[in-house]
């Protein structure tokens, strides 16, 4: 019962405060906040809370609740408008169907928040990668090197590479960055993405995790080579997300190797080098420009912590009033089913946003924008319990598993994807963010590792011959 008495403490000071002060909060902010600590509240019961004890469905709490609910109560406060009730509405309602969700796995599978400590605490399977797992990843990584190839290949100009041969050239690299990815005229483009959002992530958590439990030359080299493939081919098109996934998901990595021990002195260098490559960019391209540090640095935590919910906010200002209700033809699927052309309610929105900029830019938003662009209030409910049977089904399979390195990675990535999930639509998350991929070549690998273990042994040899 400690977290109850903690809520309870903490709104006896919040109620202390605005008697003393004569603070008059709004019944919204009240709302608010209540909803942001009981979902909290019900998230520990259901999955565990704490930085020791980090889960899929934790992390997703935690990113709602700093991207998406907290700033929400700022943005809706700043935009006195019709559209504003039913934006709080559905961001705070969010709150508590997402719990119910985890519930319904909970009960349905048994699951309870100790297993995550049990996972966490038990021993890891320390047996040296042979010759089956060194084939396998020698395999995987021979993919991503052949997309890494494909994708210099057919870019006409590599952003970094501008980006270093012209300083200050801010205008000129926008447009480069659209043409590198978005707008590049490939059939390949999809792999491309997943390259550097997933299988690059995943393989040099792989490779890492390998290393450290064979400290052997061999794995070295090919942490090296992960590594530096990698960090390049995310940064090719100055993209500031996806050399930071690679070092987040690596951070992650290690402190599930660590068994959830968390050390001040690791977390801060890993927080400065998440943001390292982004705060380069900037500073790079804004070059001779009179741009000060703090302005970089405002307009990375506004990007962060404000942006995100700004632009769900216009997703109910466009929906149904502007645009009607899409009936899910933001799902590209359902869109070739029906035979429709649809709308890129991404593209809509930016451009209602920010009409002077560039014609191709995307104002991608969290799952419940995309929801409640296509189903209204019934997307908003139901999409909060989906979203909490996702992540706590999520959870139950990954501590099922055996604890091995790539058990780990895909814990790793997993949790990187939870906190995504408040970025974008659900469907490109599972899809194009990764979740499905990692659940299947999480499979793929074992039964790759299986197949090299039997044609690479003495006897399988024999029985081939």
């Amino acid at each position: 019962m400690k977290e109850w008495t903690l809520v309870a403490v903490g709104g006896g000071v919040v109620a202390g405060a605005v008697l003393v002060g004569r603070f008059e909060p709004p019944p919204g902010y009240l709302a608010g906040g209540a909803a942001i600590v009981l979902s909290g509240v019900l998230v520990h019961r259901l999955s565990g809370l704490g930085l020791r004890q980090l889960s899929v469905p934790s992390v997703w709490y935690l990113s709602y609740a700093v991207v998406t609910a907290i700033p929400a109560l700022f943005v809706a406060a700043e935009q006195p408008s019709p559209y504003a009730a039913s934006y709080l509405f559905a961001v705070l309602i969010t709150l508590l169907t997402a719990p119910l969700g985890m519930l319904l796995v909970n009960l349905a599978t048994g699951f309870g928040r100790e297993r995550t400590r049990i996972f966490l605490a038990e021993p890891l399977e320390r047996t040296p990668p042979g010759a089956a797992q060194t084939a396998t990843y020698l395999v995987y990584l021979a993919v991503c090197l052949a997309l890494t190839v494909g994708y210099l290949i057919e870019t006409p100009v590599i952003p970094l590479i501008h980006l270093i041969r012209h300083p200050g050239s801010a205008a000129v690299l926008v447009t480069l960055r659209e043409e590198s990815f978005k707008l590049l005229n490939s059939p390949l483009v999809y792999l491309y993405d997943l390259n550097r959002n997933v299988f690059y992530p995943f393989l040099l958590a792989m490779s890492l995790g390998y290393y450290l439990i064979s400290r052997s030359v061999r794995w070295l080299m090919l942490l090296v080579l992960t590594s530096l493939t990698g960090l390049f081919y995310a940064a090719a098109s100055i993209a500031k997300a996806p050399v930071a996934v690679l070092v987040l998901v690596t951070a992650l990595f290690v402190y599930l190797y660590r068994g959830g021990r968390v050390n001040l002195r690791a977390m801060v260098f890993a927080g400065a080098s998440v943001f390292l490559f982004p705060i380069a960019v900037l500073f790079q391209s804004l070059s001779g420009l009179g741009v000060s540090a703090s302005s970089v640095a405002t307009a990375i935590l506004r990007r962060l912590f404000y942006v995100p919910a700004e632009v769900l906010y216009y997703y109910f200002v466009i929906v149904p009033d502007v645009v009607p209700y899409l009936q899910g033809r933001t799902i590209g699927r359902i869109q070739w089913v029906l035979g429709d052309s649809g709308i890129n309610i991404g593209n809509f929105v930016f451009r209602y946003m920010f009409p002077e900029r560039i014609a191709s830019g995307v104002a991608n938003t969290s799952f419940l924008g995309y929801l409640h662009a296509d189903f209204g209030v019934v997307g908003v409910l139901g999409g909060g319990v989906a979203v909490g049977v996702l992540v706590q089904g999520l959870q139950v399979w990954l501590t099922r598993q055996r604890k091995t390195v790539t058990t780990l990675a895909a814990y790793a990535f997993l949790l990187w994807a939870a906190w995504r999930i408040n970025y974008q639509a659900l469907p490109q998350t599972l899809l194009s963010g990764g979740i499905i991929i990692i659940l299947l070549q999480t499979d793929l690998l074992r039964l790759s590792e299986a197949f090299f273990r039997v044609t690479t042994s003495p006897r399988g040899h024999e029985a081939r011959l």
